[in-house]
């Protein structure tokens, strides 16, 4: 086999760290690789995370398998059955070590029937594949999904090319490669980039003291031996802090992508079992969130917060939701930190006493003001829907209304939202607001899981971009709100 070479022309304005983390230079050389790690035989590994179906239909059970294709060498993997899958499934395969950019085509079936995972347009493998360049110089990879792209780093959907029931589906992954002391620093970066010890692992390692340690700064192209002030930055003004972020990373936190968060807690019936959170709708909701490239992590066990089950109330009043926000959302303290991350939800019985028509209200919970929690009721619904589809649809469609105040969307926000007289056709907002189709508007908010894009003539709102993730550290209409 011919003999192949790289090479690198390393300037002398590139900046380096030794291992004594002193700055330096490197003076102008050429440097040749033969050999991207000389220290491992290099193989990439492609985990899998997670999957799911963006658009479905009650009961809808796929089973998902993949093919993945790296340097031409192709590869059948799974089966995975639900909407909703998270396999944390790696695949590795030896690559030359000599070559930086390793191609990785990825390719998700439902059954026999292929699913779009591209933000590409276009039919089978030409806009429906996940198509991919890894670089074991640096461990990046581009193509397809890239670092700061709008649906996140590590994270791609078939919603990204504006087209829906192309059987569209959403997949998280990562790729890394073997290095010899397991910290993700490739070879490349420890020797050329950073002056670290490649033998020596370095994870968990903060050399700037910022508080992220450097394997999340080098994933998320921060500069590692460079504070930032990662307590405020808030770069994809979600609300969630970038040390936060970090926090929630193992739940696929992106600092340059909105996340909402939502913890979401149940309530003992009067005898038997427990409220709860259809998947149907859970799903739904996410799927809504999604499509516009914010992520939608709803806490109900998964993340070892929510799940958690309540005392039996037959209602459940703003005083109780003050009290249990304080006993079971913050523990007493003990889990203080989640309020700079979660919105808190409990799925209850009935909410007023006076008023068992209302199914749902969103409040602040203590005296700081600050719109945080929300509450359903499971009864009320299920007295004005009895049929299954009917009633989970309506429990996804007051999940969101009430979510969306959490967002800032208000009466005050547009007259449309929370208008009494959209209630019947009779009243003078059913026509007037008729075009504003949202979930916000009381004339759909028990069959539309969606916010309006403001796309459907006059009298309609655009939601979609007037929310605001991080309203829920905001203080209560702080802020002059916006009048239509």
């Amino acid at each position: 086999m011919a003999f192949v070479a790289v090479v690198l022309i390393i300037f002398a304005s590139i900046i380096f760290f030794n291992e004594s983390k002193k700055k330096g230079k490197v003076t102008a050389e050429e440097i040749t690789i033969d050999d991207y790690d000389p220290t491992v035989d290099i193989e990439i590994i492609f985990r899998i995370d997670r999957i799911r179906k963006i658009d479905f239909e009650r009961g809808e059970e796929p089973v998902f398998s993949l093919k993945i294709k790296v340097d031409g060498e192709s590869y059948d993997i799974g089966e995975w059955g639900g909407l909703d899958v998270r396999p944390r499934w790696r695949f590795i395969h030896n690559v030359d070590d000599e070559k930086e950019n390793v191609s990785i085509e990825v390719e998700l079936y439902d059954g026999e029937k292929m699913c779009d995972i591209s933000p590409r347009e276009g039919n089978l493998s030409v806009g429906k594949a996940l198509k991919l360049i890894y670089s074991i110089k640096d461990g990046t990879w581009h193509g397809d999904d890239f670092l700061h792209d709008a649906s996140g780093y590590g994270h791609a959907g078939g919603y990204e090319d504006g087209y829906y029931n192309e059987n569209d589906c959403e997949i998280w992954f990562d790729i890394y490669q073997t290095d010899a002391d397991g910290d993700r620093l490739t070879y490349y970066e420890e020797v050329f980039i950073y002056g670290t010890d490649p033998m020596k692992s370095d994870y968990g390692k903060d050399y700037d003291n910022d508080g992220v340690p450097i394997e999340w700064e080098d994933h998320w192209g921060y500069d590692p031996f460079t504070a930032e002030n990662h307590s405020i930055l808030d770069e994809d003004e979600d609300g969630i802090q970038n040390i936060e972020e970090y926090m929630m990373s193992e739940w696929y936190a992106d600092p340059f992508r909105q996340d909402i968060f939502v913890e979401v807690d149940f309530m003992k019936n009067r005898f038997f079992g427990t409220t709860y959170f259809p998947e149907y709708s859970k799903e739904k909701v996410i799927s809504a969130f999604s499509k516009h490239n914010i992520m939608l992590h709803i806490d109900d066990g998964l993340m070892g917060g929510g799940g958690e089950i309540l005392p039996y109330e037959k209602f459940y009043t703003q005083d109780k939701l003050s009290l249990y926000y304080k006993k079971y959302f913050l523990h007493n303290g003990e889990n203080e930190w989640r309020k700079g991350i979660f919105r808190y939800c409990v799925f209850v019985h009935y909410t007023f006493p006076a008023k068992k028509s209302i199914a749902g209200y969103s409040y602040w919970p203590t005296n700081e003001d600050i719109f945080n929690c929300f509450v359903i009721g499971t009864k009320t619904i299920r007295n004005y829907r009895p049929l299954p589809l009917a009633r989970e649809t309506a429990t996804a469609s007051l999940f969101m209304h009430e979510l969306g105040h959490t967002l800032g969307i208000f009466w005050q926000t547009y007259h449309g939202c929370d208008n009494a007289t959209t209630n019947y056709p009779w009243l003078s907002g059913w026509k007037k607001y008729e075009n504003y189709k949202s979930c916000m508007n009381y004339r759909y908010a028990w069959s539309l899981i969606d916010y309006s894009d403001g796309s459907h003539g006059e009298g309609d709102f655009d939601d979609w971009s007037h929310i605001d993730p991080a309203f829920f550290e905001k203080r209560f209409f702080a802020e002059e709100p916006i009048i239509h």
